[in-house]
């Protein structure tokens, strides 16, 4: 049967083996962090390189590649069609909450 000792001894070993873990755990932790935030500024930077193409698509300045202006025919119809979503939804959302309130007023009568 193990002594006191041996038994604090054995729960320090295991305590500072957790610690070990918790610290390797916390550096790789933070080296994801560091990684995500790497790639979140690698997209921005992406899409800030994607704008500058696009207003010189808009102002005339590659007339001449297909490809480019091909890109910026999807990139327009991309918009409108996000507009139309953008006023279906708020049709959605005006007449959903006019039916409710209207349904309230009718019960509260």
């Amino acid at each position: 049967m193990p002594t006191k000792k041996q038994i604090a001894d054995s729960f320090r070993e295991r305590f500072a083996e957790v610690a070990e873990r918790g610290k390797v755990i916390g550096q790789a932790l933070g080296v994801r962090a560091d990684m995500a935030a790497t790639r979140r500024r690698l997209r921005n930077t992406y899409a800030e390189l994607g704008e500058q193409m696009y207003q010189r698509l808009q102002s005339g300045d590659y007339e001449g590649d297909h490809q480019l202006l091909s890109l910026k025919e999807r990139i327009d119809g991309l918009k409108a069609e996000a507009r139309t979503h953008e006023g279906q939804l708020r049709d959605i959302m005006q007449s959903g909450f006019s039916t409710a309130d209207t349904a309230d007023e009718a019960a509260s009568t």
